[in-house]
């Protein structure tokens, strides 16, 4: 496997892979502003990555190093990452570990404090991944779209999970 910065060569696989991974699994309404947000690769063109096994785009991230405008919930020492996708055929191969391992070792390399990511509540094994990596649960900063400034109701809105790696720490 090979972690490498996404060309526009990898856009039509990524898309692929994170439609099949968000949407095609249930966590995203097909018609919802995020759907057209993750699907819209050269819009998030900045800080991407993938994952390639044997020539093939397996997986991808968006790496939001500080003061990057891609991040919602990391403060100024953290690096962010989001958008986290590993396509079907790929899962249980340890691609998203390893997307996330490179996620962590980047923060290291730029002397980040920690690592924050945001996920949904529908996303257990994502939860479980990160839980066994170091993450832990930062339940003071969930957010919502109320919370975010994205909506003007709070009402029948979920929750987004934070978790948070702290890098001074052992996992």
């Amino acid at each position: 496997m090979t972690i490498r910065p996404a060309t526009p060569e990898d856009y039509p696989a990524v898309r692929d892979l994170t439609h099949a991974a968000y949407i095609a699994a249930g966590h995203i309404a097909p018609e919802s502003d995020y759907a057209a947000t993750l699907t819209d690769i050269p819009a998030r063109a900045e800080g991407l990555y993938v994952a390639e096994v044997d020539g093939q785009v397996a997986g991808s991230v968006n790496i939001a190093p500080p003061p990057s405008g891609m991040t919602e919930v990391a403060y100024d020492n953290e690096l962010e990452f989001r958008m986290l996708a590993v396509h079907p055929d790929f899962q249980g191969q340890g691609i998203g570990r390893a997307l996330v391992t490179y996620a962590l070792d980047l923060a290291r390399t730029r002397n980040a404090d920690a690592v924050a990511i945001t996920t949904m509540a529908s996303m257990t094994t994502a939860q479980a991944m990160y839980h066994a990596m170091g993450f832990r649960r930062a339940p003071q900063r969930d957010w919502n779209l109320y919370t975010a400034g994205i909506v003007d109701h709070d009402e029948g809105l979920e929750t987004f999970l934070v978790y948070v790696h702290p890098l001074n720490s052992t996992p």
